[in-house]
């Protein structure tokens, strides 16, 4: 009668381990999320300093500059408000967009400004008004 009941035990304790152990292992996963739209952003820097680099041919020394320019812009956003953020955003895109022209040749930045019009079209999204020239 003690073995049926240790066997009964054992066989509980196998099953429970079976039942449980796909509850465990998910738990380990960080969750993904439901849309593309969803995932934090970070990564889209880094792909765009590369294909900067790649399609400009930027030297170590742009590169580094427009990562820093790049992570400045992040930073001056970083802990705004919505409502803030929705106001600041034009003016710190044009403080880095200044940041970018200095770091560029002519030619470079013609080049970029071509690759940021593209990328707007592609995404749906309408390009940004040209500043009028002062008279």
């Amino acid at each position: 009668m003690k073995m049926l009941k240790i066997s009964l035990l054992a066989a509980l304790a196998t099953g429970a381990l079976f039942v449980l152990t796909p509850s465990l292992r998910a738990e380990d996963k960080p969750a993904k999320p439901a849309h593309p739209e969803a995932a934090p952003r970070g990564g889209q820097r880094g792909e765009m300093l590369k294909e900067m680099g790649e399609k400009l041919n930027l030297t170590a020394d742009q590169k580094t500059k427009l990562q820093e320019a790049f992570k400045a812009q992040r930073e001056a956003m970083k802990d705004l408000t919505p409502e803030e953020r929705k106001e600041k955003m034009k003016a710190n895109r044009q403080a880095t967009d200044a940041k970018i022209k200095e770091i560029l040749t002519p030619e470079q930045y013609t080049q970029w400004e071509k690759m940021r019009q593209e990328n707007r079209a592609a995404a749906g999204t309408k390009p940004a008004p040209k500043e009028k020239a002062a008279k």
